[in-house]
């Protein structure tokens, strides 16, 4: 059994944001910014992040690995080692780089310990706020020493659906839409480092938002570094998710759909209510 201080992981995240991405946040100059692909921008932030987190955790935790989004777009192979026997860090350096480039306050830096596919901890950390979400399997989740729970869980806490961005991009045909009565109002996402803080509640809220709690999150991509911290921090919390074919995640699958609620019973109802949608988006190039 891996023994790690969530603590001790934590100052990691905050030092390197400190050092490596808030000073250049809205002090990007041209040359700081690249494009992987079309709207799918990289900085010296992402890329200065991903590599002092990578060389702090390994320190911290010898013999692991750390599967990076930037590490991954030079080298596809590199998703390999989660099924290995040795740890890995799943790392997402700036979760949320349009937000980033376009000066706007809501990108994060998710990390997530994995071990033969399973996770074992996770961290989703606001820059500008210093706030942080953190969890261990078995411990449940807390936020500055609070711990959390899922707002989809307390009938009494008004909640909206999050959609993610992209799936709203696929959407050609408005009626595909879900219109089940039951259903909360419907939002589209932020980043996920912003979207999965919004499933939780409790006497604080993650960068002390003010936007409504979430029941619900539904994506179309599932990248690791998206979505593994997160989908453990939902887990730890007592949530259900799968992807849109009604199975357990596979991390390196990463156009699967995930569909995320507070119980399975939820699941399955918003299931049949946005199959049309999930027709309908995955007829569209991803």
């Amino acid at each position: 059994m891996i023994k790690i201080s969530l603590s001790t992981v934590s100052d990691i995240i905050r030092s390197v944001a400190a050092e490596q991405i808030m000073p250049r946040f809205r002090k990007l100059t041209e040359g700081d910014v690249e494009m992987k692909s079309a709207n799918d921008p990289v900085t010296i932030a992402d890329k200065e992040s991903e590599r002092h987190l990578s060389e702090h955790l390994q320190r911290y935790l010898p013999g692991s690995v750390v599967v990076g989004e930037e590490s991954f777009a030079k080298d596809k192979a590199i998703m390999d080692h989660v099924g290995r026997e040795h740890p890995v860090w799943i790392i997402d350096p700036i979760d949320g780089t349009r937000n980033f480039v376009a000066g706007i306050p809501e990108f994060a830096v998710m990390v997530a310990l994995v071990v033969k596919k399973q996770s074992v901890a996770a961290w989703i950390h606001d820059p500008n706020s210093d706030d942080m979400i953190m969890g261990e399997q078995g411990s449940g989740i807390w936020l500055r020493g609070k711990k959390l729970k899922l707002a989809g869980a307390d009938p009494t806490i008004p909640t909206v659906g999050l959609v993610g961005a992209r799936v709203k991009k696929l959407i050609s045909d408005p009626s595909v839409m879900p219109q089940a009565q039951d259903l909360p109002p419907i939002e589209i996402g932020s980043c996920a480092g912003f979207d999965y803080p919004r499933l939780f509640s409790g006497e604080v809220n993650f960068a002390n938002s003010e936007k409504p709690r979430a029941g619900f999150l539904l994506y179309r991509h599932t990248n690791a570094w998206d979505h593994v911290p997160g989908l453990f921090l939902h887990r730890e919390a007592g949530g259900y998710s799968a992807n849109w074919a009604g199975e357990p995640y596979d991390m390196t699958q990463n156009l699967s759909g995930l569909l995320f609620a507070p119980s399975k019973d939820v699941w399955m109802r918003l299931h049949a209510s946005f199959e049309p949608l999930i027709r309908h988006t995955l007829q569209k190039a991803p």
